[in-house]
């Protein structure tokens, strides 16, 4: 961001980073902006061991882009220098525009998709390779760190976003450097650090929908080499979701009863989280830092809804207008209204703390971290969004009944009505340790080990209220059950990790560089289940008692590169790595059996080769990264119907072969002094190469769902994603004024391994908006935004069930808008 100096010069803040512009169609997009972003910041903390810029530097920079440093390679350096792809965020920029998910930050990077069942089962991707699994025995395909060190529990991944210095994400597998064995990508989040500079400020937010944010800090020197910070956050407001069912029929009595949530807002959000450090600089050579942070989340009810349905009653067979299938459905036609009968939530308190010891010895600096972290989360989710008894769900087909429970002929309903919530305890202890070489040297070096501890404890409920409608019981058996059907499955997880690590580097020449890593892994992890049904037929889940099992997987990972600096603003790379993911065990597992076998590892070699550069004496910044990743054992969830089920059930098998190949682009310009752009796009190719999975079949023996996913694109693998955006400054005597737009484009992708059409997401853009003034000298900002101002329909989350034949959805939010005002002290 260009800012005034105080002395009439314009240059350009180091905490700037760039993102997206384009339009509402990709094809807009595309003609929309002859530049844009690319997310990347300048990114230095405290932390980060950098000479200051001379009088004469800084002069010589006026009207260029600031230097971007990362330590994705695990000390401070430029991004232009790293040979890898990486994306940095920067905290300033975060703050401004009110970018408090994780959901944000993967529509201004590419080749990052974000989306969650839950507020706690979060899924994330990177080039199209992610974990459904969201039992406890399931490891991560993306590893989420703060400060660098890594959040075990995928409940606890999720928080929101403040304070941060920057947010790093590097692509690709990232095994020779990072903790923890990250198969195809990292991020993380580098908080601010305390340093001698004073710093207090108060954020203010408020908007629609009773929105109404408050954000403090406080950082400085408390005492001679002592140093402290605390933050908070606290977001708050009422909910997007209005509750429209008005009376429903009560599964046991089948009396109708009026329903006490009508008309009542839900979805509200209710978050308090903060952070603390204390740094203590003891000598020259010796630096202590004690962590903490903790959060307490409430999150309302969410607004799934039914999307998708393939049976002789509307079998469109596609995706491609989800709201009239929700009409056909029997749902209110609006993802922002609701016919469940059951109000949900999810909650979640999370507490940690962290301690750091850092030693420079003459030849290389030490750096020791212990970290401690806990995690409770609950929630309660209505699963479909409809009420008991809804006679327009027909999930028949024209291959016959999936199931025995639906013996009613093709014009009649079936009700798929369930509540599906859990509990869960995360207890995690790790222990890192790094000894790095002193920069600057012709050979330098990295040597790490991590040691770590899990132990999680979920118990999970499925609780259907009716398992068939009025419509069907005169063509059931006499003993068929209608009424409740209530079972749950007991897990715990034990988890023990231990890895070494390094990664040194040798200068050829001047310009030319070699890389070279190992990693070596080993995870064992046991677990203890049981199901229990605590009332009527067993159904999703088969009861038996304890059954106990475990496994051990090892793997050696390596990486290779070389780079070249073609001239002093330009450099070239091209790297091969590989990474691997730990097996485990199926979460919510239908049987003893199922629950005792485990899932293989999952393992993947990237190709990778890209170009770095900074054009036009450093008013643009163009990166370009090509990659190929074969993925072997490829860890696939997905919900099935084997021989003889009576409704269905969960299995995470691996597949065969798959393959991620794309391409990347960041771009970043400076067209004046006050106008800048930016520019992000990803073209991606993720399929399945090899894979021939359980197919899920009816009782008659017709196959629902055939288990052949070959040339099937992965899951959350959208073709083209896109960002960009456009910002114009204006400087006078009384302020800054600042105009910015922006948008986030994503192609249609699946969530299934089928890619059934009701599995489908549509295409969309988003929009944002900003119109901001800062105080000269910079105390003051006053900002009015609007985020998703042309108010898009858009499908985050989908899963489908009963062998394919019905999607449900989780919508983004509706159009917002509000005012800010910040202090600076």
């Amino acid at each position: 961001m260009i800012r005034d100096d105080g002395t009439g010069r314009r240059i350009v803040s180091h905490e700037h980073w760039v993102r997206p512009f384009t339009g509402a169609t990709f094809a807009l997009i595309l003609a929309a902006a002859s530049g844009w972003p690319t997310s990347a910041v300048q990114a230095q903390g405290t932390d980060v061991q950098s000479d200051e810029k001379t009088a004469q530097e800084k002069q010589k920079n006026i009207g260029s882009l600031e230097e971007i440093v990362v330590t994705a390679q695990r000390r401070a350096e430029s991004l232009q220098s790293v040979p890898m792809a990486v994306t940095a965020l920067g905290g300033d920029d975060l703050r401004e525009n009110n970018i408090a998910t994780l959901d944000e930050v993967a529509g201004r990077t590419p080749g990052l998709v974000f989306s969650a069942f839950t507020l706690g089962q979060p899924e994330i991707a990177i080039r199209g390779i992610s974990t459904k699994e969201d039992g406890p025995a399931a490891s991560d395909a993306v590893v989420v760190s703060i400060d660098g060190v890594y959040i075990a529990a995928r409940s606890a991944q999720t928080l929101d976003i403040f304070d941060l210095e920057r947010v790093e994400v590097a692509r690709g597998p990232q095994g020779t450097l990072a903790g923890k064995n990250s198969i195809a990508g990292s991020i993380n989040f580098v908080t601010l650090q305390p340093s001698a500079e004073t710093i207090v400020r108060l954020r203010q937010t408020v908007g629609n929908y009773d929105t109404f944010d408050t954000q403090g800090l406080v950082s400085g020197q408390i005492a001679k080499g002592l140093y402290g910070k605390f933050s908070f956050i606290r977001r708050k407001n009422d909910g997007f979701l209005t509750n429209v069912l008005e009376s429903y029929v009560d599964p046991v009595s089948q009396v109708v009863v009026p329903n006490p949530d009508f008309g009542k807002d839900q979805g509200e959000l209710n978050n308090f989280t903060w952070r603390s450090h204390l740094r203590w600089e003891a000598n020259e050579r010796l630096t202590l830092t004690v962590m903490a942070d903790g959060a307490d989340e409430h999150h309302g009810q969410t607004n799934r809804e039914p999307v998708g349905s393939r049976g002789p009653l509307h079998d469109c067979g596609c995706a491609s207008d989800p709201i009239a299938v929700n009409i056909a459905l029997g749902g209110a036609g609006d993802p922002f209204t609701t016919l469940a009968e059951t109000e949900g939530f999810a909650n979640r308190d999370i507490w940690g703390v962290a301690v750091k010891t850092e030693y420079a010895f003459d030849f290389a600096d030490l750096n020791l971290i212990y970290s401690h972290r806990e995690a409770d989360f609950r929630f309660l989710e209505d699963s479909e969004g409809l009420p008991p008894f809804a006679p327009q769900i027909d999930l028949t087909g024209s291959s016959g009944n999936p199931g025995p429970l639906l013996t009613a002929p093709p014009d009649r309903g079936f009700t798929f009505d369930v509540n599906d919530s859990a509990v869960e305890k995360s207890v995690q202890n790790t222990v890192q340790a790094q000894l790095t070489s002193p920069a600057g040297e012709r050979f330098t070096w990295i040597l790490g080990s991590l040691l770590s501890f899990e132990d999680i404890n979920r118990t999970e409920r499925f609780f259907f209220p009716t398992l068939g409608g009025p419509a069907a019981a005169p063509f059931a058996p006499p003993s068929f059950p209608f009424g409740p059907s209530d079972s749950q499955s007991i897990q715990r997880m034990n988890s023990t990790s231990f890895a070494v690590f390094g990664q040194s580097s040798y200068d050829l020449t001047s310009d030319w560089k070699l890389t070279a890593g190992l990693r070596w892994s080993t995870e064992r992890k046991e677990v203890t289940v049981s199901n229990e049904i605590i009332s009527g037929l067993p159904l999703l889940l088969k009861p038996f008692d304890p059954v106990q099992a475990h496994k051990s997987w090892s793997d050696l990972s390596w990486r290779v590169a070389s780079d070249y600096r073609i001239n002093d603003d330009v450099m070239a790379y091209a790297l091969v790595s590989t990474g691997f993911k730990s097996g485990g065990f199926t979460g919510s597992p239908s049987t003893a059996s199922q629950a005792t076998t485990p899932f293989g590892k999952e393992k993947a070699r990237n190709y990778e080769a890209g170009i770095k550069s900074d054009l036009f004496d450093r008013r643009a910044r163009l990166n370009v990264t090509g990659f190929w990743t074969q993925i072997r054992g490829l860890q696939v969830t997905r919900f099935f119907q084997p021989v003889g089920a009576t409704f269905g059930e969960f299995i995470t098998e691996n597949a065969g072969r798959a393959r991620s190949r794309g391409v990347e682009v960041e771009l970043t310009a400076l067209l004046t002094n006050e106008l800048e752009i930016g520019a992000t796009y990803a073209y991606l190719d993720a399929t399945f190469r090899r894979f021939t999975g359980q197919p899920s079949v009816a009782p008659d023996g017709s196959i629902l769902e055939a288990g052949s996913f070959n040339g099937n694109e992965l899951r959350e693998s959208p073709p083209h994603s896109a960002s960009g955006y456009v910002q114009y400054t204006h400087r006078a005597d009384w302020g800054e004024l600042t105009g910015r737009v922006d948008v986030t484009y994503r192609d249609r992708m699946f969530f299934d391994p089928s890619n059934n059409p009701i599995s489908r997401a549509n295409a969309h853009d988003v929009w944002d908006a900003r119109l901001s003034w800062r105080s000269p000298g910079g105390h003051w900002e006053l900002s009015a935004w609007g985020k998703n101002i042309f108010d898009e329909e858009y499908i985050t989350h989908l899963f489908t069930q009963r062998g394919g034949r019905i999607a449900f959805a989780l919508f983004g939010e509706p159009a917002r808008y509000g005012f800010t005002v910040e202090y600076n002290y």
